[in-house]
């Protein structure tokens, strides 16, 4: 318990003051001052440390009180993701939290369950109560996440918003090598299911596809369905019938599992009828029988690199990133690809 001596007297007895921070850290004022209003001047690690004990004690800012400590910060960032239903996002706020749990910074995370409606309402309503606002995978417009930007730190993650720091995967080189790698099994067309309506993704991975196709000679077309995820998947299939490829490349991982279940329910073997590919390499997919091929995205490093950047904003420590990170993905084969069947 922190005591507070008789000549703070007039405010609650209770309260945690920069000095109190100080004293538990075994620091001077002066030192952790600067881990708060100039974290320039002084190591990554004290300001780290400082952050911790500050919020260890429940040290919060005085209305009133010196400009050093006017501008501590909440230390609450805001993340509002597309859907919680897709594991790729639990993964992406697991290595965000752990890189800012470093810094003493908890986060807020909001399902906007793809409502880009909702998804805005909610980034307006919390932007002037937290220190950053991180958006993953937005659905809602470039101009209004740019509006947010105005009023609070902002990250955007799976999109590039022009003006605010992003962080994508640049998945083209691995989208190649899943063209070329169905190519020398003897596929000559790709069948893309497409992901959900204003993903920005979805359009990304569908052009580094088509693009991909072209260069070796080799047919895609796009099916767009009703939904994505598992369910998604399992509904595709029919649209799918009515003109089948003998190769698949699904929007994600859950999607491509959904239509393999679909395909098996209707009688076609895996892949000895079609091989299919899926993005994101979640657990699930290497847990699938056939084992699911797909182009792999370390979320939790995306996560790391995300709170990183906010780390250097919020605190001005590390090195400042560029306006976008690319970060890579690997194409992985496993038992859902095979030869193209003559039978």
């Amino acid at each position: 318990m922190v005591h507070m001596s008789d000549s703070e007297k007039g405010r609650p007895p209770d309260r945690v003051r920069l000095k109190d921070v100080a004293e538990a850290a075994g620091l001077s004022l002066t030192t952790v001052s600067r881990a708060f209003s100039r974290p320039g001047r002084v190591s990554e690690r004290t300001v780290r440390y400082v952050h911790q004990v500050a919020n260890e004690l429940g040290y919060i800012p005085d209305p009133i009180a010196p400009v050093e400590e006017k501008r501590q910060l909440r230390s609450v960032i805001a993340v509002l993701v597309a859907n919680l239903d897709n594991p790729v996002f639990v993964d992406m706020i697991h290595g965000m939290d752990t890189r800012l749990a470093e810094y003493g910074f908890v986060t807020n995370v909001v399902d906007f369950q793809e409502d880009p409606v909702r998804e805005i309402e909610v980034a307006e309503r919390l932007a002037p109560f937290v220190d950053a606002v991180v958006f993953a995978s937005p659905r809602t417009s470039s101009t209004s996440i740019r509006k947010i930007a105005q009023v609070v730190p902002t990250v955007v993650v799976d999109r590039v918003v022009r003006g605010v720091p992003s962080i994508v995967v640049d998945d083209r080189a691995a989208t190649a090598d899943a063209m070329r790698h169905l190519s020398r099994l003897g596929h000559g067309k790709v069948t893309y299911l497409a992901g959900p309506d204003g993903s920005w993704q979805d359009g990304y991975r569908w052009n580094s596809l088509h693009l991909a196709g072209r260069r070796i000679g080799m047919a895609t077309r796009r099916v767009a369905g009703e939904s994505f995820l598992r369910e998604g998947g399992r509904r595709a299939v029919g649209e799918f019938l009515r003109n089948p490829t003998t190769a698949v490349i699904a929007y994600d991982d859950l999607m491509a599992i959904g239509f393999m279940e679909g395909l098996s329910s209707r009688g076609y073997a895996i892949p000895d009828r079609c091989s299919v590919i899926g993005f994101d390499g979640i657990v699930q997919g290497a847990e699938y029988t056939p084992q699911l091929s797909t182009i792999a995205i370390d979320y939790r490093d995306l996560g790391n690199v995300a709170a990183r950047c906010l780390i250097s904003r919020l605190l001005h420590i590390g090195e400042s990133a560029g306006p976008v990170v690319r970060m890579p993905a690997e194409f992985i084969t496993r038992a859902s690809t095979a030869p193209v069947s003559h039978r």
